[in-house]
């Protein structure tokens, strides 16, 4: 039996990523729903959650490996893209 939690495969790390940024934007918007008058939909958190995610896998080293070219590509990251500071 695999021990996921434990693993330390791009996709695992990701997965992990997904959750922890999913639990917290879900939970800031019940805070916010609760405490405050702003409110998202739906839509609008996915596209919250699957950015912070897609900005930290671009925060990888991992863009001169070809077996990390599929899952680049599942986030939409290009090969050659770069974060511009500023």
């Amino acid at each position: 039996m695999e021990r996921v939690s434990d693993s330390r495969t791009l996709e695992h790390i990701i997965c992990k990523i997904l959750v922890a940024a999913t639990t917290y934007f879900i939970w800031q918007e019940r805070n916010n729903r609760l405490f405050s008058t702003l409110v998202r939909n739906a839509e609008a958190l996915s596209k919250i959650i699957v950015d912070t995610v897609r900005l930290r896998i671009m925060g990888f080293k991992v863009s001169g490996e070809p077996k990390y070219d599929s899952i680049l590509e599942r986030w939409l990251i290009s090969k050659n893209m770069t974060l511009e500071p500023g």
